[in-house]
């Protein structure tokens, strides 16, 4: 098996320490992460934010999760009115 060693800053240390499962090895944590996307859960709290940036993120992720609304209800509205042509001429 062939080992490498890698330089990180004390922040990075901590931010992935934080992530290690205590019966994993750093080499096992950085094959679970590795292996798949990373779910928000899997990084809450690693990043550190004032109040003031936590809630423009906040603000930021309901006016986007709004827009998502509001296109699915026009892309459903859409199919219904495509529907209701064809169910018409058929």
């Amino acid at each position: 098996m062939v080992i490498k060693t890698i330089t990180v800053t004390e922040g990075a240390y901590e931010s992935i320490k934080s992530l290690k499962r205590a019966d994993e090895s750093f080499s096992d944590l950085f094959l679970r992460i590795g292996k798949k996307p990373l779910k928000i859960m899997d990084i809450a709290g690693v990043l550190k934010h004032t109040p003031a940036e936590a809630a423009a993120f906040r603000k930021q992720f309901w006016e986007f999760r709004k827009s998502l609304g509001e296109g699915m209800q026009k892309r459903i509205e859409d199919v219904r009115v495509r529907l209701k042509r064809h169910h018409r001429s058929g």
